[in-house]
């Protein structure tokens, strides 16, 4: 989940930073991208539409105030969602229009911020992550069950039952994947979704569609220290909802 916070006031700038990190690190085992701008200037400056699935606004910044960045975002970006913090409801009719998903009443707590995340139902946006491939497909990370490299294509096992090839390197999809959290690769080539995984076994992965990925021999320690270390998260993520 990628998370954009803008504020002028740098320790509050902070709060809010660390707070979103907590909150995030209990809820996914994935890996997420928090980043800070100290003005909306500077938010728009770095800002490009698809770029983050939350934006949370200061409503009260110096030169530009979170609503007028708010309008600027809309203008290109329809779907991403935005929060403001505020210290009160004077700018209701304003946030409406720009279609705010909610607000962080100050002084910021971690309660409030767990509160945000579970009604923006941050799970269903994780679960629905793409990234965009060199042919410009968007591809569902967690419907992917493995991907194969051969003759300078990717080509991607998907949970419906079909496939996607694009011509990319191994190299350049690898970087892409593996920055959530749930990717590995077994063997020179290969990469697969720890969630589509059914079994482990010695020398192998055995995936929920029957096929059986080896692992070289060379990391076969490091493939059953992180797969073992991915169940754990999981399974703590679990116990914690």
């Amino acid at each position: 989940m990628n998370i954009a916070l803008v504020d002028d006031d740098a320790e509050a700038l902070r709060l809010l930073s660390s707070l979103f990190e907590a909150q995030l690190t209990q809820m996914f085992d994935a890996i997420h991208r928090i980043d800070t701008y100290p003005s909306g200037e500077a938010f728009l400056q770095a800002w490009a539409a698809g770029a983050y699935d939350l934006i949370v606004l200061d409503i009260y910044m110096e030169r530009r105030n979170g609503i007028a960045v708010a309008e600027q975002i809309r203008q290109t970006d329809q779907s991403v969602q935005i929060a403001f913090c505020t210290s009160s409801n004077e700018f209701a009719a304003e946030t409406y229009a720009v279609n705010a998903r909610d607000y962080l009443q100050k002084p910021i707590t971690a309660e409030k911020v767990a509160r945000l995340l579970h009604k923006l139902d941050a799970a269903q946006i994780e679960q629905s992550r793409s990234v965009l491939l060199p042919d410009g497909a968007a591809l569902r990370c967690r419907s992917v069950i493995y991907a194969e490299y051969s003759n300078h294509r990717m080509r991607f096992h998907m949970k419906t039952g079909k496939h996607h090839t694009v011509y990319a390197s191994f190299a350049e999809i690898q970087k892409l994947l593996m920055a959530f959290g749930y990717f590995f690769s077994p063997m020179k080539g290969v990469l697969l979704n720890f969630y589509e995984v059914a079994r482990l076994s010695g020398d192998s992965f055995l995936m929920k569609d029957g096929t059986t990925l080896p692992i070289a021999r060379r990391i076969c320690k490091d493939a059953q220290a992180q797969y073992s270390e991915f169940q754990f998260r999981t399974l703590s993520r679990e116990v914690d909802l």
